[in-house]
């Protein structure tokens, strides 16, 4: 038989799926997941939604079915192990076929809330943040950026550097994004914008000493 009432999954200590304190950007009321009459259902109650098979999900109800990725607020995963625990008839009454396991490079995804399908390449260069770093950083969640290239202005090209490394990943992690598509879109539009700011900087520059050589 189904567990009729609501099992709540947020970061309240109360909750039945408590997401501890390091899941930061999940709120302390996430959702709830229940059984309406004919279907597991899930239901968003957040600030910064959850994404349902790489679809975002904010303040409504949708109806999952068992082996769906739920990752709430778009970085934590939620395990169906977990969910089972509550649901156990679900398990046994939406039986699913086997699946062959996971490669390594998918399952790492997976641990870290984010499709391994939406070919999001987080450790791939980033222009926009290494040649546009602060403007690159206010519109990403990253204004911290301003900060530090005002206090450690003098390292300011070794600051360029790690946000080319790892400017993608922080994007993803402090930015909302409504779906990895949207993310994926806005950082190549910001990848061409660095591209040509940084090549124009080049050019400018050799200009300047052709210049000063003559």
């Amino acid at each position: 038989m189904y567990n009729l009432r609501e099992v709540t999954v947020g970061r309240d200590k109360n909750s039945d799926i408590y997401l501890d304190e390091r899941c930061r950007y999940a709120s302390s009321r996430h959702g709830t997941i229940y059984y309406d009459g004919s279907q597991m259902m899930f239901r968003d109650t957040s600030t910064n939604g959850t994404m349902i098979n790489n679809v975002m999900v904010h303040n409504r109800a949708v109806p999952v079915n068992h082996g769906d990725q739920i990752v709430v607020a778009g970085k934590y995963p939620i395990s169906w192990n977990q969910i089972d625990s509550f649901f156990p008839a679900g398990q046994a009454a939406q039986p699913v076929q086997q699946q062959a396991p996971l490669s390594p490079a998918r399952q790492a995804a997976l641990n870290a809330g984010v499709s391994a399908d939406s070919n999001l390449k987080l450790d791939d260069w980033s222009w926009g943040a290494f040649a546009l770093s602060g403007l690159w950083g206010i519109f990403n969640g990253c204004w911290q950026i301003i900060l530090i290239n005002i206090v450690a202005w003098p390292f300011a090209p070794f600051v360029c550097i790690y946000l080319g490394v790892k400017g993608r990943r922080l994007a993803w992690e402090r930015g909302t994004w409504s779906s990895a598509e949207e993310f994926v879109r806005t950082q190549h539009s910001w990848d061409i914008a660095g591209i040509i700011c940084f090549s124009i900087s080049i050019l400018s520059s050799v200009i300047s000493f052709i210049a000063l050589a003559a």
